[in-house]
């Protein structure tokens, strides 16, 4: 009977770990997901402060056509963003990732694509990540806008 009584016992316990192990697993998903957004949020800001950044420079320097800095040659818009254009007018969103946000990656998140988009006065470049949230950079008329979208699962 005693033999019977501890192993009851042994799996009731047993089973009480178990259910703990998935609650727990099951309460570190929004956890998990709510770090990834605070990532993907952390990667705007920093590529935000690298423009305004830039910005300066190129308002201290007396607003030139050409910047030197961070080991680029950079072409200045007449606004003072950095140009995302390349020789022969060709849009480099990647380029752009590169000067502005160099690790390219957010935590364990890998960049996935970078697609762009040309239309007059107008560019586009996404970039989506593994965790799947994606960074959009927006310029029109040289105003730029940055913004984070996640992706449908």
């Amino acid at each position: 009977m005693v033999e019977n009584q501890t192993r009851a016992s042994a799996i009731l316990g047993g089973f009480v770990v178990v259910i703990l192990l998935v609650a727990l697993i099951y309460n570190l998903k929004p956890i998990e997901q709510q770090g990834q957004a605070t990532g993907v949020n952390m990667a705007k800001a920093w590529m935000q402060d690298s423009v305004l950044r830039y910005r300066h420079a190129w308002l201290l320097n007396g607003e030139p056509k050409t910047l030197s800095m961070d080991g680029f040659e950079l072409l200045m818009t007449d606004e003072g963003l950095v140009s995302p254009f390349v020789a022969g007018g060709a849009l480099d969103c990647d380029y752009w990732l590169t000067v502005h946000f160099p690790q390219r990656s957010i935590m364990s998140s890998e960049l996935l694509e970078t697609r762009g988009v040309v239309k007059s006065n107008h560019f586009l470049c996404d970039y989506a990540y593994e965790n799947g949230y994606k960074i959009v950079v927006n310029s029109s008329n040289n105003y730029l806008k940055l913004s984070v979208k996640r992706l449908a699962e």
